[in-house]
């Protein structure tokens, strides 16, 4: 389900990200929509990451945070 939402930006901002998209063939929105579930999965990847390095995680946690990594790969090559 697509939801619009309203946000305020540097002017400045706004320009590079119009020339990106354009860059990309895409639309300012399509453009921004992409770069923010990229940042999010990429966000996620991190924390799974920090996760597996904390020490004292159960057998339990390491295996529920390789399963977000590799649930997080397969979202990766939908975006």
């Amino acid at each position: 389900m697509i939801q619009r939402i309203t946000i305020s930006m540097n002017k400045d901002l706004v320009e590079e990200l119009r020339r990106l998209a354009h860059m990309e063939g895409v639309s300012l929105s399509k453009f921004i929509a992409k770069s923010l579930e990229e940042f999010v999965i990429e966000r996620k990847k991190k924390e799974a990451g920090k996760r597996l390095l904390d020490f004292k995680l159960s057998e339990s946690e390491v295996e529920d945070a390789l399963k977000d990594l590799h649930r997080m790969r397969k979202e990766e090559w939908k975006v």
